[in-house]
């Protein structure tokens, strides 16, 4: 398991010694704050090269925290060490699925993973998963509940549920990994299984097959001028259609930020981390660009929030404030979120830091 190992790695640390001084930790976003598309913001390598010890090796704790899972926590760490030219441990690297891990009950359940990715079913067995179903299961075993495509539905032998189904039928539980690609295919099947309890034969009455979401988040930040939707807006569109013909509340069990359980995983990575360096923790700081789930995440589990005016958040007049009060994204928010700090660029709140 990912938290053992982590456990064991500071256990046997050299650096592990009685704590001796105080430090802060940070809590850092990813894309919007450190990179956006392709491009390292500006100031951000300027800045981790003053938090290291000169050779590359960070000396505060630092947890990355990211609603992205593309990619392993070691991809991204070995991504994360090349643009910041400073050393990321696999350890460092929270992602949206990451707290999977403690989802043990689900561990040994037929579920059916939605996202993108052709190493989705891998993250998924490596999350601890060990029997998962993905769309390109479903399209090789039971092609006809995919008749969208005329081509597609006109190539099929028979349209026709099959009498006898796949070993991992009935599937037990939903969990939505990342954004999908094909909404077609992934709301048709993910509906039908919703709406007869996980079986396909006949819908069901009675309670909701369960379902996970990763990552709330309804837009994110790249190279492109406008917010670009993410795997939040995917799930809105899934509970509308699902009340239009349940005549119910779709019942989602969110994973990633803003949520208490993710926030949670961090917390205690990032203090494995000031002990494994001999500190104690006096302050810890989230940063992120987006109000909704970076400030709204902090704000809500006892962490000083940084707002970085670096992504989605925009605002060219501030280069260093305290307490600055923002409009939420979402149309059902109304009520105004207060960052504790907004800062031009994680490079300036670092200096901040350090001055």
């Amino acid at each position: 398991m990912f938290v053992r190992r982590c456990c064991q790695s500071v256990a046997n640390s050299p650096l592990l010694r009685s704590i001796s001084s105080s430090s802060f930790g940070l809590i850092v976003d990813i894309d919007g704050v450190l990179i956006r598309g392709a491009r390292t913001i500006p100031g951000t390598v300027e800045g981790f090269k003053k938090l290291s010890d000169g050779k590359g090796n960070l000396k505060h704790p630092v947890v990355f925290l990211t609603n992205g899972s593309y990619r392993s926590e070691l991809a991204k760490a070995e991504e994360l060490s090349e643009k910041l030219n400073v050393n990321i441990r696999e350890e460092q690297i929270v992602l949206v699925n990451t707290p999977l891990r403690t989802f043990t009950d689900w561990h040994d359940r037929s579920v059916f993973f939605a996202g993108q990715g052709s190493s989705l079913c891998s993250t998924a067995q490596d999350l601890g998963f060990t029997r998962p179903v993905v769309l390109a299961d479903v399209m090789r075993d039971i092609p006809m509940f995919n008749v969208i495509s005329h081509r597609k539905r006109m190539a099929l032998d028979s349209g026709v549920l099959p009498e006898v189904l796949p070993d991992y039928m009935p599937i037990h539980g939903i969990v939505i990994a990342n954004t999908p690609v094909d909404w077609d295919a992934h709301v048709q099947f993910i509906m039908d299984l919703l709406l007869t309890r996980g079986e396909l034969c006949a819908t069901k009455k009675g309670s909701q097959l369960p379902l996970i979401a990763c990552n709330p988040d309804l837009v994110w930040a790249s190279e492109y001028h406008l917010p670009r939707i993410a795997c939040g807006s995917f799930v809105h569109m899934l509970a509308a259609l699902y009340k239009e013909m349940s005549g119910r509340e779709l019942e989602v069990t969110w994973c990633g930020k803003p949520t208490e359980v993710t926030y949670k995983y961090a917390l205690n990575m990032l203090k494995q981390q000031a002990a494994g360096l001999g500190q104690k923790l006096d302050k810890i700081y989230g940063i992120g660009d987006n109000v909704d789930v970076d400030v709204l995440g902090a704000n809500n589990n006892g962490i000083s929030s940084v707002l970085v005016c670096s992504g989605l958040y925009r605002n060219e007049s501030i280069d260093f404030a305290r307490n600055v009060t923002v409009r939420s994204k979402r149309a059902s928010v109304t009520e105004p979120i207060t960052a504790d700090y907004a800062t031009r660029t994680i490079g300036r709140f670092i200096d901040h830091l350090l001055r």
